[in-house]
């Protein structure tokens, strides 16, 4: 059995191709229920592939919990307030790592092991399963 690096990206090896499949179901949807339905397996799925990259970087041991980016261009800044810099944008639908909730800001870590903190609204924490 590999490391959870290693099969975290055997995992999305074979789930990605499944994307394609949703994108069909959700073109083949006809009643408004029926494409709201398809439309969010389809966001789950891609959610889940974009969560899995999260193991290619270290997990910390302690952490508050997993979310999501909830908004399009969102600043992440060095410290915990609109004064700090900017150090990058992200999208909406980005996984992160909530590693704290420090008042109105969340730390918060990314797939690629970049870290910094968001305001707490532009960031939907995951609810325990799911």
């Amino acid at each position: 059995m590999g490391n959870v690096r290693e099969l975290a990206r055997e995992i999305r090896a074979r789930e990605e191709p499944l994307v394609k499949e949703y994108e069909r179901l959700a073109s083949a949807a006809v009643t408004a229920t029926e494409k709201k339905l398809a439309s969010l397996v389809l966001g789950y799925q891609n959610f889940q592939l974009k969560s899995l990259d999260l193991f290619q970087t270290e997990v910390p041991d302690r952490f508050h919990a997993f979310g999501s980016i909830s908004s399009d261009r969102v600043n992440v800044r060095r410290g915990p307030t609109a004064k700090e810099v900017s150090l990058f944008l992200v999208d909406r639908d980005t996984p992160v790592i909530v590693k704290e909730i420090k008042g109105l800001w969340v730390e918060v870590r990314f797939a690629d092991g970049r870290e910094g903190y968001v305001f707490k609204d532009y960031v939907e924490i995951e609810k325990a399963g799911g």
